[in-house]
């Protein structure tokens, strides 16, 4: 297929890599993409989903949608969003490779899926969840994925009898203030960082370092209309293809 981006920039930014001492990486959805999931705020995917519930995928997974209608809401959530058939990628072995170096600081996982369970990476934050932890809301109790994936209608914690809450950060929920230090610190302290993907769902968050922190900032993008000054480069290849490129 080959890469797009011209050779002088992947040679600036892989010299930036050998020289970094803690790398952050921002895992978004095109990550989530490439492994196998969909980007459901896609226009065609948005539209599909509309068509088939009645509701945008923004709408469905909200506090307000699952308080109201819990039925519908996890009809999409297990179809959606658990039916997601995700595997690892090229990009994933690069980033193990860059933690092998001892310069991967921090993973910031933004997607819902987390790391593929055959990828040994450490200090990955999820910063909106995960799928694969599922609580009773009334008396804690913990339930798999797969608990989940087999019940049949709305998954019920079966002592309460209630609907279990998906361990995922519904949309109009904070951030765990917890983890948003823990991202905070990692950024602030990172000479380079890997933002690869943008967050679902519109629900940015803007990475910073401290005042006095070089850093290089790259942003792995494939809309074409994206603009963001607050970032070094833009690239538009694929992340499977460009990340082993520029770490040894």
């Amino acid at each position: 297929m080959g890469i797009r981006t011209d050779e002088k920039i992947v040679n600036y930014i892989r010299k930036k890599m050998q020289k970094s001492h803690k790398v952050v990486a921002v895992l978004g959805i095109e990550m989530l993409v490439e492994g196998g999931g969909c980007d459901l705020d896609s226009n065609d995917e948005n539209y599909r989903v509309e068509e088939e519930y009645g509701f945008c995928p923004e709408d469905i997974l909200s506090t307000s949608f699952f308080n109201a209608k819990v039925e519908k809401f996890y009809r999409f959530y297990k179809k959606e969003i658990l039916g997601m058939k995700l595997h690892a990628t090229p990009a994933h072995d690069a980033l193990v490779r860059l933690q092998n170096q001892g310069k991967l600081s921090a993973v910031i996982c933004q997607n819902y899926h987390g790391i593929p369970e055959n990828v040994p990476l450490n200090n990955v934050i999820d910063l909106n969840g995960n799928i694969n932890i599922n609580q009773c809301p009334h008396c804690d109790k913990d339930f798999d994925i797969q608990y989940i994936v087999n019940s049949k209608g709305i998954p019920q914690c079966d002592h309460c009898k209630v609907a279990i809450r998906p361990g995922i950060r519904l949309i109009g929920e904070r951030v765990d203030t917890k983890l948003m230090t823990q991202v905070a610190i990692a950024c602030d302290t990172a000479d380079v960082m890997l933002i690869l993907g943008k967050n679902m769902y519109h629900d940015r968050l803007e990475y910073s370092a401290a005042p006095e922190q070089e850093q290089l900032k790259v942003l792995f993008s494939k809309n074409e209309f994206e603009r963001n000054g607050k970032v070094d480069f833009i690239i538009r290849d694929d992340i499977c293809e460009f990340l082993p490129l520029i770490i040894d």
